[in-house]
């Protein structure tokens, strides 16, 4: 672990660092003129939630600060990818992240109980955990590594595409999906009766058209700018797995800041949390009409005896794992007032 947390100096990394070269020259949490330069990086385009809640954050910060904080945006992964990314807040060359939430798991092992499906059956319930206590104590988990999460947005549920109809987890026997490589993804597909395949997301669209993978799963924001939905008939929302989007700061940037400097980013970012959570799930909804319209896929609903059927067949994972999860799982079945079952 701590082997881990020491490697700063990944070749990617350094390519990344030349992309901050030009923003470096305002030094970190740039001081020009009394404005205080904030930088921001993601992976996605400018059309996909992590961008537009930057933006909104932008305008915030600038609205609550009379213009003495400004934010800059760079977004499809100019300043690196997610580890990239996590490594440049540890050094303090970038200010802020919005990393995939399994990047960081390299630093803590709190934020494993976020990946095990069916955990939440809707936003609410998603939201009201990530905003209560043990949302709480997972984002303070982090800051021993020298990064620090200011705030929960939000990806939205992952949905899954296939080549063929998926209603019980029967469906699923041999079916060939890519997953992220994560180990509880892995299991877990595996468990339902698939064959997980864990592949980099850069590849998947050529092995699906290639019949090398017969599935994926992903948000519809996802799917639909990666193409995915062009060569996979149906989409079937599974709603397994939902996405905390963490706000990640440099602990090296955040320490140099006043404390009225601190304020305003947590009130800004508390503030961009609602319109970012809202505004994702309105995109995940506008791609989904877009492609009904389309009428080039079928897209099934599963009902919630359906997706409790596939919950159901993951129990031995939940008796697995949950406790080696610092007692998350029971404390989010008490939050949500829900009876433990596995």
């Amino acid at each position: 672990m701590k082997a881990r947390k020491a490697r700063f100096l990944s070749t990617r990394f350094c390519v990344a660092c030349v992309t901050l070269l030009s923003a470096l020259f305002l030094g970190t949490c740039a001081l020009a003129a009394d404005t205080l330069v904030l930088r921001i990086g993601h992976v996605v385009t400018e059309t996909g939630g992590e961008h537009l809640g930057s933006v909104k954050f932008a305008e915030l910060l600038k609205e609550k600060s009379g213009g003495t904080i400004t934010l800059q945006i760079f977004p499809n992964g100019q300043v690196g990818g997610n580890r990239e990314m996590i490594e440049s807040l540890q050094i303090g060359a970038l200010d802020m992240a919005l990393p995939a939430l399994p990047a960081l798991g390299g630093f803590t092992d709190k934020t494993k109980v976020f990946d095990l499906f069916y955990l939440f059956e809707n936003r609410a319930q998603a939201e009201k955990v990530l905003d209560g206590p043990v949302g709480q104590e997972v984002a303070a988990s982090v800051e021993s590594s020298g990064v620090k999460i200011i705030s929960w947005w939000s990806q939205g549920f992952r949905e899954t595409t296939a080549n063929r109809e998926i209603h019980t987890p029967d469906d699923l026997k041999g079916l060939k999906i890519r997953v992220m490589e994560n180990p509880l993804h892995i299991e877990a597909w595996n468990m339902l009766g698939a064959s997980a395949i864990p592949m980099a997301f850069s590849e998947v669209l050529t092995s699906l058209q290639q019949g090398v993978l017969d599935a994926q799963e992903n948000p519809y924001q996802n799917i639909v700018n990666s193409g995915f939905h062009t060569v996979q008939k149906y989409i079937i929302e599974t709603d397994h797995l939902y996405g905390p989007l963490p706000v990640v700061f440099s602990k090296v940037s955040w320490d140099k800041l006043t404390p009225d400097q601190q304020k305003i980013i947590l009130d800004a970012v508390e503030e961009t949390k609602v319109w970012q959570r809202e505004k994702q799930e309105e995109i995940n909804d506008g791609l989904k009409a877009d492609i009904l319209k389309s009428g080039k896929n079928v897209i099934i609903e599963l009902t919630p005896e359906q997706k409790q059927a596939f919950r159901k067949k993951l129990a031995p994972l939940y008796k697995k794992y949950a406790p080696q999860m610092n007692g998350y799982v029971e404390k989010i079945y008490a939050e949500l007032g829900r009876e433990v079952d596995f």
